[in-house]
């Protein structure tokens, strides 16, 4: 009789842990298929905006100390009962120059930004080692450039100390393919040092990588948020 029950208890627990891992995987397979939706990217960017003029720009550079690159990735890690956990790698190996006007026609030209891919850290090393050799592929592809083809909407006039929203249009070169990407920039130049954020959202496809999805249980969204922290030095 105890034989029997603990049987028949042993195998409602195997039932109710069957039925959970059901549930568990049907939702990671809606997950899957929710965000890793498909989507076109944009191609190459062409020359926009009005021509850069030869004068009065002032050219900053990158202080990678004081600058960090990242991305923040949406991702579902079922066996570390982690459902609604956002992935984040950064790094401060970002190097670059940008020219700036101020006055009545402020003006960003001539962005050229480099990072270092294969420096990039999140809070877990095998993470760090499954995105840079099955992902971004960096012995391959070591770094990730972005070159401006034009400022939009930048203020009719701008002086010092004023925080300055804009974008910034321009070509992301990733994983060997290139696409248009747009920034959307906050600035402030005090002096000679010019400090900021700049955010984009790029999508893995876009650039011929492929969401991580290790059999429905780790799985990682399409849509990446990029974002440049910068501190920049005149000179």
């Amino acid at each position: 009789m105890i034989r029997s029950r603990w049987i028949a208890i042993g195998g409602g627990i195997a039932l109710v842990v069957l039925i959970a891992a059901g549930v568990a995987y049907a939702y990671s397979a809606h997950f899957a298929n929710t965000v890793n939706q498909h989507h076109t990217a944009a191609g190459i960017a062409t020359a926009c905006g009005t021509p850069v003029p030869t004068t009065g720009l002032r050219t900053f550079q990158i202080a990678p100390a004081e600058t960090t690159a990242s991305y923040s990735v949406y991702e579902d890690l079922i066996l570390e009962n982690k459902p609604n956990n956002d992935a984040i790698g950064m790094t401060h190996s970002v190097q670059g120059s940008f020219q700036f006007a101020t006055g009545a026609s402020p003006l960003v030209a001539a962005m050229n930004i480099t990072v270092d891919l294969r420096t990039l850290q999140s809070d877990s090393a095998q993470r760090d080692e499954h995105v840079q050799r099955d992902y971004l592929q960096t012995d391959t592809y070591p770094t990730a450039t972005f070159v401006s083809t034009c400022g939009q909407n930048l203020p009719t006039n701008y002086t010092d100390g004023q925080v300055a929203s804009f974008q910034i249009v321009g070509n992301l070169t990733l994983h060997g393919t290139t696409n248009k990407e747009v920034f959307d920039v906050q600035a402030t130049l005090s002096g000679s040092a010019v400090t900021g954020t700049a955010t984009s959202t790029i999508y893995m496809t876009d650039f011929g990588i492929q969401p991580p999805n290790l059999a429905n249980i780790a799985i990682a969204q399409n849509k990446v948020l990029v974002t440049v922290t910068f501190t920049a030095q005149e000179g």
